[in-house]
């Protein structure tokens, strides 16, 4: 089993030490509401907090992670922890008036309840409204800890309910350890760092075929333009159209090409944290050669330019053609 606890410490070690603390003092609220985005921690320190709450060894390292109730916790068997995920695209209201029957129910083997609903964002109106009489009027030793990443979809009667908790984002070097124990190459998870600070997110788009060849053709075309290639504007109509169709994908692309000139000015001013194109880091290295600093600049500003035009509503083909004659003056 992992270390809970040294995962949080990693993961949230501000935060953590706030909640040990909370924990040792006994002074855990009724109703949490942890937001963030994926893979920053929430549903870990649920769990954890859970196990602190029904650890039967009652030592000052609270939980111990070693008795049987803080094993069957973290391994998500416990009677007394009960965790509600979407039903489909949605938590549904039968899904809410069970957990309601189970708030007036004792522990099965403590009086204590614990109630971890991940994605509550996704709640039905009926649910959502449903959920309140707890958050309202909570019976017994229960808590709840509900997850999101989108608290502007939740009702504001819930969040006035709860003690709203904030998970910072990962920095791109904690993401991209995390995408590694996933089993994403640096390769891989070096580009998708700088797309996204979501894990589930990042883990989605290494599946996506079509992000896969987006890239493709985006560091083609950034080569093509890079090395003054004629075929870098012949490129936008037989291949970059063809495959980027719709205004997020047109801004995909943009976001991909802006990148790769990050990685040369990076590379320029020696710079480096991480590069988004780290496996094509010997061709950044000659392209450095052929651009100043002052250059690669220009370039970044004049496709930051092309990206308000798409923004405006201008022909997308007509705004990567005209980006390609301005890069390769």
């Amino acid at each position: 089993m992992i270390n809970i606890e040294e995962k949080l410490n990693w993961l949230q070690p501000i935060l953590f030490k706030q909640f040990k603390k909370t924990v040792q003092q006994k002074q855990l609220a009724h109703a949490y509401l942890f937001e963030g985005v994926s893979g920053t921690g929430k549903k870990e320190l649920s769990l954890w907090l859970a196990a602190s709450l029904l650890c039967q060894e009652g030592t000052e390292k609270i939980p111990c992670e070693k008795c049987q109730n803080c094993r069957r916790v973290f391994e998500h068997q416990h009677p007394d922890v009960i965790e509600i995920i979407p039903d489909g695209l949605s938590i549904k209201v039968e899904q809410v008036r069970n957990l309601k029957a189970e708030f007036s129910k004792s522990g099965v083997e403590s009086q204590q309840k614990i109630f971890i609903i991940e994605d509550v964002e996704k709640m039905t109106t009926g649910a959502a409204n449903s959920l309140l009489k707890f958050l309202e009027e909570p019976e017994g030793s229960a808590v709840a800890f509900l997850l999101t990443t989108a608290k502007q979809r939740i009702l504001p009667t819930i969040l006035s309910r709860c003690q709203l908790v904030h998970f910072q984002a990962l920095t791109k070097k904690k993401l991209m350890l995390e995408l590694e124990t996933k089993g994403l190459s640096i390769n891989q998870a070096s580009l998708l760092v700088q797309l996204t600070n979501s894990v589930e997110e990042a883990l989605e788009m290494n599946e996506n075929e079509w992000f896969q060849e987006a890239k493709t053709i985006a560091w083609k075309w950034f080569t093509l333009i890079t090395n003054k290639d004629s075929q870098s504007f012949v490129y936008v109509q037989t291949t970059i159209m063809p495959h980027f169709k719709d205004r997020d994908a047109h801004r995909r692309l943009l976001d991909l090409i802006l990148l790769a000139y990050r990685d040369v000015l990076m590379i320029h001013y020696h710079t480096v944290d991480v590069l988004a194109y780290a496996r094509y880091q010997k061709e950044l290295d000659h392209i450095k050669t052929e651009y100043t600093g002052t250059v690669t600049i220009q370039a970044i500003e004049t496709v930051l330019l092309s990206r308000k035009k798409l923004e405006s509503n201008v022909n997308a083909q007509g705004v990567f053609e005209q980006l390609v004659l301005q890069l390769m003056k």
